[in-house]
């Protein structure tokens, strides 16, 4: 019976040793495809001594939607096996099987419920983004507020600021859908050298289209704009061009009130010009003046974006000098970032935020490409529905691989100890 006892401890130790044996650099170039040099990850000491928490629960954060929906009938499974296995080895009555069962399924949901609470709600240990050099400097181009309606209520311009410095970003773009009321409030109130900097943005919502207005400190009228493909291509034009809804402007037509106003750096966002303007329209976008594009993120539905379709885009951006980024999105909802961006910015940290904000549009538009290095949490997106089914199980052995050695020596702890306990107790009655 010992012997049986550890075999799944000893299983789950093997996995670990090899998992550090065959290990891996947690970050990956999403444009290269090659571990970054000069960047790190920096762990927290809690996020280390409850690794097997805090590793699942990263890597939840930033899988795509079809993950998720794995990882759940996968857990149901799981415990479906556990519990066939456990009745096989104790047989009951059929009303006491039934009750323990029916026990066992609602404890399962509750510690599902309860860790799935905590790994989107609560401020856990997070691992945060280092980066070498003094000119490096680590953004995020689209974050948001309790303004947004889906932000998270008392999610404000401060919390924000908290969370990204938590996750090792300098400065990041607020994005609010179609207001900029949180942002200019901040700036206008928040200290001028305060980190990580907030820089004035907005996420326009218009004909199945988010289009990131990067620098943008006022609000824009989209609702004009909304009704139809041609009328969104007028309001992007007119962005492009610096001229904005509101301004006071004297033409008449279907332009009516757009005047000058400074140029914000437009940049599409997923999964919309994916889902609904692949093809053409993206040739489309990027004449009416896009000039960057979303290829990583951290919303589950965007990171379904196929692996095929963001090599496309990548190749692109290269191609004809476009601007590529990751993107947060944070809304208050999941607390660790999968992707950051780094630029070098010489003198950044004497910049304040209208000047930062400035300097790094003016980088996006002479660089293009090459302005930014966009760097993930390193995962195992399938590129078929067939490999798909085994996204859950690979990701899980390559969060093993990319765990530092301490995280490793944690997971041998919380392996190994219970197995320990529970011996100890079996034996007790002897003694």
């Amino acid at each position: 019976m010992t012997r049986v006892r550890w075999r799944f401890p000893l299983l789950l130790s093997a996995c670990v040793v090899l998992g550090q044996l065959l290990r891996l650099p947690p970050l990956v170039d999403v444009a290269a495809g090659s571990t970054p040099a000069d960047v790190r990850l920096v762990y927290p000491l809690a996020h280390v001594v409850f690794a097997p928490f805090t590793l699942l629960a990263d890597w939840l954060n930033g899988s795509p939607a079809r993950d998720l929906r794995a990882a759940a009938a996968w857990a149901v499974a799981a415990f479906l096996l556990v519990r066939i296995v456990r009745r096989r080895r104790a047989p009951q009555g059929a009303r006491a099987g039934a009750l323990r069962e029916g026990l066992a399924a609602l404890a399962f949901l509750a510690a599902l419920a309860a860790f799935l609470a905590w790994g989107a709600l609560l401020p856990r240990p997070i691992p945060r983004r280092g980066a070498a050099g003094a000119d490096a400097l680590v953004f995020d181009v689209h974050s948001h507020t309790a303004a947004t309606p889906a932000g998270r209520r008392g999610f404000d311009a401060a919390a924000n600021a908290a969370w990204h410095g938590r996750a090792g970003f300098d400065a990041a773009f607020v994005t609010d859908h179609n207001t900029t009321a949180a942002i200019r409030a901040w700036l206008a109130a928040a200290p001028r050298d305060a980190p990580p900097r907030l820089l004035p943005g907005v996420e326009l919502s218009l004909s199945g289209l988010h289009l990131l207005a990067l620098g943008s400190a006022r609000d824009v009228p989209t609702v004009p704009y909304r009704s139809a493909w041609d009328a969104t291509g007028r309001l992007v034009r007119a962005l492009a061009a610096g001229r904005a809804p509101g301004d006071g402007a004297t033409e008449t037509g279907p332009d009516a009130g757009i005047g000058r106003n400074p140029r914000p750096f437009l940049v599409a966002s997923l999964p919309e010009y994916w889902q609904h303007h692949w093809g053409p329209d993206v040739d489309t976008l990027v004449a009416w003046g896009v000039a960057g594009f979303e290829v990583w993120t951290s919303s589950p539905r965007a990171m379904d974006f196929p692996p095929a379709l963001r090599r496309a885009v990548v190749a692109r951006c290269r191609r004809d000098g476009l601007a590529m980024f990751g993107a947060a999105d944070m809304h208050g909802l999941g607390y660790s970032a999968s992707v950051w961006n780094v630029a070098r910015v010489p003198g950044w940290k004497a910049m304040d935020a209208a000047t930062l904000s400035a300097a790094l549009l003016e980088r996006f538009r002479r660089e293009g490409a090459a302005a930014s290095q966009v760097v993930a949490m390193r995962r195992w997106l399938p590129e078929t529905a067939v490999a798909a089914v085994a996204a859950v199980p690979v990701n899980l052995g390559l969060l093993l691989r990319t765990a530092t050695p301490a995280h490793g020596a944690a997971l041998l702890a919380w392996i190994g100890l219970p197995a320990l306990l529970v011996g100890v107790r079996r034996r007790s009655p002897s003694l």
